[in-house]
């Protein structure tokens, strides 16, 4: 039985480690069912960069930068890409949207690719309501002409969802080219035009940005239009105050941050672009066997702790056995990869090992 009555934590201006404590939080309690599907706005204050669960730090973005400009850099629970939270008038250019929910609040939530699409309509609505027509691009973007207006990701556990992303209401394309590390020669005019061709604001697509307030009030009335609920105003529970205050340890030390960086041990580094995402596979050979393997990127996948687990049981595979090795694991855990079937994630790390191989 679907809750009707959702909870709504206002506006949350925090620094990047307080937020993503936060979201694990809100998923294990909204999960745990100690509260109710829950909804809220985010402003990164100072402002920072977040890197997806799956990345490395030294790999996405220029720290160096980053110091200079006084911008904060955070792993969020989430998969995905490193985002910029600042634009040009601060952080409440790039708000951030959250989503939670039980998995059993529909049966539609069971299949992740089609619930990527299903959770992100209170977003295309929120942008009708602005006078933008917009609509959801696989993986996990929302677009309007061909522009991408906002980007989605989840976290999952302990039977909850979090389902979360950006409002683009303005941004600074040169400042994102600056300290993020993406794949391009060098800072240009040409370089700016072709991210203004892929990214667009709200600015940009009406004229005007609304106050953050008033960005608060039209995501209640979307979630109420799009899945006929109540949205009512609420707190933190003293459960979820007392998990805070401990988790919030972890994503303030410096092994959350930067303890996903790959070895000197690592002799071959296999970049692929995917339909879940960019992937980076690090191995080291030795004697026909896989002696160690490091997978990093953009993708998503489910359970986060899978992955790690599968690097480990590759350990000291023959090579000519990875791809059926991999394939075992992933159907034996259940494991789940956003637009990626097993299949095609096995074929891939086997033609990185082979590769590694020469």
């Amino acid at each position: 039985m679907k809750t009707r009555v959702w909870r709504c934590l206002g506006i949350y201006k925090a620094p990047a480690s307080h937020i993503h404590a936060s979201q694990e939080v809100l998923t294990r309690s909204v999960g745990k069912k100690y509260a109710p599907p829950t909804i809220r706005i985010v402003v990164y204050d100072p402002p920072a960069v977040t890197i997806g669960y799956f990345q490395n730090v030294e790999e996405e973005v220029d720290l160096d930068k980053l110091r200079e400009l006084g911008i904060d850099v955070m792993r969020r629970p989430t998969g995905g890409g490193a985002v910029l939270m600042v634009g040009p008038d601060g952080p409440e250019d790039v708000p951030g949207w959250e989503i939670y929910v039980p998995e059993d609040w529909d049966k539609i939530l069971e299949d992740i690719d089609k619930s990527y699409e299903y959770l992100s309509r209170p977003i295309i609505e929120f942008y009708r309501m602005l006078g933008i027509k917009t609509s959801f691009r696989p993986k996990n973007d929302i677009e309007t002409k061909s522009r991408k207006i906002s980007g989605v990701a989840q976290y999952r556990e302990a039977g909850g969802i979090l389902h979360t992303g950006t409002f683009l209401l303005d941004f600074d394309i040169k400042l994102m080219l600056q300290v993020l590390k993406l794949p391009i020669e060098k800072i240009s005019d040409k370089a700016i035009k072709s991210f203004e061709e892929r990214l667009t604001t709200v600015k940009r697509e009406v004229g005007f940005k609304p106050k953050i307030d008033e960005v608060l009030e039209l995501f209640k009335k979307a979630i109420e239009r799009t899945f006929n609920v109540k949205v009512v105003d609420g707190t933190l529970n003293d459960v979820e105050r007392r998990d805070f205050e401990k988790t919030l340890k972890k994503y303030q030390s410096k092994e959350w941050i930067y303890g996903i960086r790959p070895a000197q041990e690592y002799t071959h580094i296999y970049v692929k672009k995917t339909p879940g995402g960019l992937i980076r596979i690090h191995v080291k050979i030795m004697d026909n066997v896989l002696e160690n393997i490091f997978i990093t990127g953009d993708f998503f996948i489910y359970p986060k702790t899978a992955l790690y687990d599968l690097e480990a049981y590759l350990k000291w595979t023959p090579i000519d056995e990875i791809e059926d090795k991999v394939l075992e694991f992933l159907r034996s855990r259940n494991v789940r990869i956003l637009r990626l079937d097993p299949q095609y994630f096995a074929k891939l790390i086997y033609e990185a090992v082979k590769i590694g191989k020469r």
